[in-house]
């Protein structure tokens, strides 16, 4: 079993990265019954060989998926997965970095997930979070960092989180 869930992963449920375990456990009941030997909706559509080859991929999927939470959650990482972190979302235009915390502990994700999706150190995506401006590349790595990241976790414009994170570690526009 692979140690993380890749894109694909989560494109044969049916979902994206991070959704909840909740819908990853209806996803995979449902792709399984969809390709299961009595199911009328692929009867004469597919050959077993095939139908079966897509069982194991899709269980292959749910165990990267669910093998990973499940790892994470025992390998001493900070914050517990599934859990929407205490009070309301963060303000984005005050506290740009743990408003993106805030999303990415919203769907359950890990920093390590994150950093394999969008290919950042783990380190570099923690220190963004903790708006450690001071150990950060030039600010045009970092908007495209936090572009990527907000991307990912469907944050509501990714350009603007950018701007606003950058204005608030006084790099501003003109940083860019």
């Amino acid at each position: 079993m692979r140690a993380r869930p890749h894109r694909r992963d989560w494109e044969v449920l049916g979902l994206e990265p991070g959704a909840d375990p909740k819908d990853v456990r209806r996803a995979y009941r449902e792709r399984r019954a969809l390709y299961a030997s009595d199911s009328l909706a692929t009867y004469t559509l597919i050959e077993d060989d095939d139908r079966i080859a897509l069982l194991d991929r899709i269980e292959e999927a749910y165990q990267a998926i669910m093998g990973a939470r499940a790892t994470a959650k025992t390998s001493g990482e900070r914050e517990e997965l599934g859990q929407i972190p205490e009070g309301p979302e963060p303000p984005l235009d005050l506290e740009p970095g743990r408003h993106l915390r805030y999303h990415r502990l919203s769907k359950g994700m890990t920093l390590a997930q994150v950093a394999e999706e969008i290919k950042v150190r783990p380190s570099l995506l923690e220190k963004i979070e903790h708006e450690q401006s001071e150990q950060l590349p030039a600010a045009v790595y970092v908007r495209g960092f936090i572009i990527q990241y907000a991307r990912l976790l469907g944050v509501h414009e990714p350009e603007r989180v950018a701007a606003g994170y950058l204005a608030k570690i006084d790099r501003g526009p003109a940083g860019l």
